[in-house]
């Protein structure tokens, strides 16, 4: 007790003076008290940070570093690439494709061009409307030649459907001439008749093995041959008129229409079925060949070969029996009312038909 006594009684702490707030100014920031010695002074919060730049590296005027090659630094905005002028060129043909797609074919290949176009140009410059809109419309192109193709066999498969049952429907004129298509049966004129008729004099010498014009075609054939090969039929032991016989065996002919002009000229046509001369001269030159380079007739005197080659021929004949269908047309005039076939037109026929031995 007494001791605490003697210590003495501590006072309380005198109040501290309180520093006014500043007015006016409520939201502005206080000023950085001043740096220490030796201390770097604090960063504004408000500053524009700035890149450090490489010595002598340029720099724009707000402070950013400028690649001297010409190209934006990283994180900087860039120039989109350039679109493919491929895009453009697939949408064009799409659309063409489209508008052709009536033509089958030419649409077909547009619509192909603008989808391989619109491949390449996503590849080249990424996804664009028009490589899209290309490859959609040659899509659909390439689509409507289809249907546009099976329409047209629809309709030309009914059309045939309807011209078989109604053959006696359809017919053609020509030249005032009209004739039905199921029948073939041809209105003709006058002209027209009397000028297939003097055609049909001249066939059927042909096909009835006339023996004026057989003996005639029989001295053809003897000298064309004698003016090829050196040597007449004669001469190899063979019969010409037997080989006109054989030309002519089988000989059939069908008239394809006649046509006559107010000039009085006038032209008939005619499918031929005759013996096939060009396989019979095919196989009579192969024979003959391979006795030419035998040794056989190495030892042959001109005689003895003359009668081998005239066996070779008859066996030829004997091996041909093969027929072609040929197609002849003839010329005409008329003359005193009288329709003829030209003379020069039926030498050319003939030597068309039975020229090639």
């Amino acid at each position: 007790m007494a001791d605490n006594q003697d210590q003495p009684t501590p006072m309380p702490d005198a109040p501290q003076p309180q520093q006014p707030e500043p007015t006016g100014a409520p939201y502005s920031s206080p000023t950085p008290p001043p740096p220490a010695p030796g201390q770097q002074p604090p960063a504004s919060p408000y500053a524009q940070s700035q890149q450090p730049t490489a010595p002598g590296q340029p720099v724009s005027l707000n402070g950013q570093p400028v690649n001297p090659y010409g190209q934006p630094m990283p994180g900087y905005y860039q120039q989109p690439p350039a679109k493919s002028g491929k895009a453009t060129a697939a949408l064009v043909c799409g659309i063409f494709a489209i508008l052709l797609s009536g033509t089958i074919l030419p649409s077909i290949i547009l619509g192909i061009v603008a989808i391989v176009l619109a491949v390449k140009a996503v590849k080249e410059a990424g996804k664009d409307g028009k490589a899209t809109g290309g490859k959609v419309c040659g899509i659909i192109g390439i689509v409507l030649s289809v249907l546009a193709f099976i329409l047209y066999l629809v309709i030309g498969f009914g059309a045939l459907a309807y011209v078989a049952a109604h053959p006696d429907a359809v017919s053609v004129t020509n030249n005032g001439s009209s004739y039905s298509d199921a029948s073939s049966y041809f209105e003709k004129t006058e002209d027209e008749k009397q000028a297939e008729a003097a055609v049909q004099t001249e066939l059927d010498k042909l096909k009835n093995k006339d023996a004026a014009f057989v003996q005639k075609l029989a001295t053809d054939l003897d000298t064309e041959f004698s003016a090829s090969s050196g040597y007449s039929l004669s001469e190899l032991g063979v019969d010409p008129a037997a080989f006109a016989q054989w030309l002519l065996a089988d000989f059939d002919y069908e008239l394809d229409g006649a046509y006559t002009y107010s000039d009085g000229t006038g032209t008939v046509y005619a499918d031929v079925t005759m013996r096939d001369a060009y396989a019979f001269a095919s196989t009579f030159m192969t024979d003959a060949q391979a006795f030419a380079n035998s040794v056989e007739a190495g030892s042959m005197d001109e005689a003895t070969v003359k009668a081998k080659l005239g066996e070779l021929f008859n066996a030829a004949m004997a091996k041909t029996a093969d027929m072609t269908d040929n197609y002849v047309s003839l010329d005409l005039t008329k003359k005193d009312g009288t329709w003829t076939v030209d003379e020069d037109s039926w030498a050319d026929e003939m030597e068309y038909l039975f020229g090639t031995i």
